[in-house]
């Protein structure tokens, strides 16, 4: 019987899955999950075209030059079992299906997690489905999965937390085993690892705070208890430390190597401080809606760009839901209520477990939120230092830590479980139980609602010039227009796809390639196609619609004369619709020497 209701509990995140992120599921192989703005999500599929095509032509992996040619780049991945992932996927399916399974799948074991973990902690099925809920379905969730596929992978929190929480009460080899199996899959998404210690860290200290003071008041049992899981806390956390080991040293190497870098948003191992200000929570980030709502999302548009709210339609999308924070706050009532009464000595075992439970969540959210927060706040004569100043010299690869506010989520809607259990605790019947259950979730999904408009993209779409380069024959380099100097362009990147010919394009900005590349930015200039020439460029493709969404004067002024059509070295040999193709004709000159 088990088993069965298990098995619906499955079924039904499966199809809200396939409602909330509509009409996806029925274009899966044509359409990825994205919105205006998106562009980031193309490197994605780029890189499992890429990973499938090196095989296929016994190319490596772990460097390339059919991007930023002839200097290449280098592609050696960081998290290994998210590289893995990508690899088995990327062999087996498309480039949009090794994108979309990750995405669905992630929801669905979101869902399931949290409803394991909530439904161990309540033992109330219904509880469990209406956090499961909440935490898959969340604003942030899918505003990361319409543009940064790795940040989609959050169900390992749930899990970890799972495990440590079973490990108290059954401390056995197969509980330690999948509470280090929970913190060596957290590498699948380094922001994770990062939640993660301060989630565990946090547990520790609330734990260890139990320990002394149930050894004060001499409860012999408890203080044991919590003693023994202290212990197998450190040791599964030691040995998942021992697997990932590997990983992390090329990461810790890289830390401390790039102590002279310059600190840019394409400094893998330093980000910039300042970033730490603009991407930090803000006070209206997670009590208004989402700005895609398409009921309340217009009034939220009012404030991006504020003080109060951030200047990011993804990042500062933390909305928590106002019937998660009511039922979060019954529980918070009841907690109180419990501590104040003194209750502990009276209740049963269960009951001192929801105390605890409920206890850490409570603390959970508020640390979360405080790392959330901007590293100081400066008032006239003094400073407010927040955690996020002092993780920054720790480590200084993370600068959005606006993105806390997922664990803030976490915590709220684990405590809104407790809050329905508490709620639901006044009706009688199994039947009224379930149906306000089922009323409050269609609330809670109300909250979360992202569509119309739908919120996919069709990247089976493109220019027919893709078509006719890749029916040119011969090994030849390809260079379009504009030319990406200040950040890669993942467009260009993504209909390398069909074409398949390498590309000058997509170059890092510091990296040799990317100096080049600020060198020839003006195709009118004299001595760019001569550079061309000498990286091997056969054909230019000058986007002219490109060009004219750009209001940059520069800009504008070689708009004009690329519209003559006349560019030195350069021979037009095709248009088609708002692309030229450009033939190299310059003789070869010196190559440019780096500094």
């Amino acid at each position: 019987m088990k088993d069965k209701t298990f098995k619906l509990v499955m079924l039904l995140f499966a199809f809200l899955i396939v409602i909330m992120t509509y009409p996806l599921v029925f274009r899966i192989t044509t359409h990825i999950p994205g919105f205006f703005s998106t562009d980031e999500s193309y490197s994605v599929l780029w890189n499992a075209w890429f990973l499938k095509f090196s095989l296929a032509h016994k190319l490596s992996i772990t460097k390339t030059n059919l991007i930023a040619y002839p200097f290449g780049m280098n592609t050696s991945p960081l998290a290994y079992i998210f590289f893995a992932v990508n690899y088995i996927l990327a062999i087996l399916t498309t480039p949009v299906l090794t994108y979309n399974l990750q995405i669905l799948m992630n929801l669905f074991l979101v869902a399931v997690f949290n409803y394991l973990l909530v439904y161990f902690l309540t033992n109330n099925r219904l509880c469990g489905i209406f956090s499961g809920i909440i935490f898959a379905f969340c604003p942030y969730i899918f505003v990361r999965a319409w543009q940064h596929l790795g940040e989609t992978y959050l169900w390992m929190m749930p899990m970890v937390l799972l495990g440590v929480f079973i490990l108290r009460e059954n401390p056995s080899k197969k509980i330690k085993t999948f509470c280090v199996l929970g913190l060596v899959l957290t590498t699948l998404n380094f922001n994770v690892v990062h939640y993660m210690i301060v989630a565990l860290t946090t547990f520790i200290a609330y734990l260890l705070f139990s320990y002394l003071a149930h050894r004060k008041r001499r409860k012999k049992n408890i203080s044991n208890k919590d003693r023994k899981h202290l212990k197998n806390v450190f040791i599964v956390s030691l040995l998942a430390l021992l697997v990932v080991v590997p990983q992390f040293y090329p990461i810790v190497k890289g830390t401390v190597l790039s102590k002279g870098t310059t600190p840019s948003a394409f400094n893998s191992y330093r980000r910039p401080f300042d970033d730490l200000f603009t991407q930090s929570a803000k006070p209206l980030s997670y009590v208004l809606p989402a700005a895609m709502h398409p009921v309340f999302g217009n009034f939220t548009k009012w404030f991006i760009g504020s003080p109060l709210y951030g200047v990011s339609y993804t990042e500062h999308t933390l909305y928590l839901g106002w019937i998660p924070l009511i039922f979060a706050f019954i529980a918070w009532k009841k907690w109180r209520k419990r501590k104040k009464a003194k209750a502990k000595k009276q209740e049963t075992i269960s009951t001192g477990n929801e105390n605890f439970y409920i206890g850490f969540f409570v603390l959970l959210a508020i640390v979360a939120w405080l790392f959330s927060q901007p590293p100081y706040f400066t008032f006239p004569y003094f400073k407010i230092y927040m955690p996020s100043f002092f993780m920054y010299k720790l480590l200084p690869m993370f600068r959005a830590y606006c993105r806390f506010g997922v664990v803030v989520m976490l915590a709220v809607s684990i405590l809104a479980g407790f809050g329905l259990k508490f709620f639901l605790g006044k009706f009688r019947r199994t039947t009224t139980k379930i149906i306000v259950t089922g009323l409050l979730s269609g609330l809670v999904l109300f909250e979360f609602w992202n569509y119309p408009p739908f919120k996919v993209i069709d990247v089976t779409k493109y220019h027919t010039v893709y078509n006719w380069l890749k029916s040119q024959e011969g090994d030849f380099v390809v260079a379009e227009y504009p030319l990406d100097v200040d950040s890669p362009n993942e467009y260009y990147k993504l209909r390398q796809i069909i074409h398949e010919k390498k590309i000058i394009n997509a170059t890092l900005p510091g990296s040799p390639a990317n100096k080049i590349a600020k060198t020839i930015w003006k195709l009118s200039a004299p001595k760019t196609a001569g550079i061309l020439r000498w990286m091997k460029v056969k054909y230019v493709l000058v986007h002219l619609g490109s060009y004219e969404k750009s209001n940059d004067m520069e800009i504008v002024n070689e708009l004009r004369k690329v519209k003559t059509k006349r560019l030195p070295g350069l021979r037009l040999i095709k248009s088609f619709d708002d692309v030229d193709v450009y033939e190299v004709r310059a003789k070869a000159i010196e190559p440019i020497k780096n500094d």
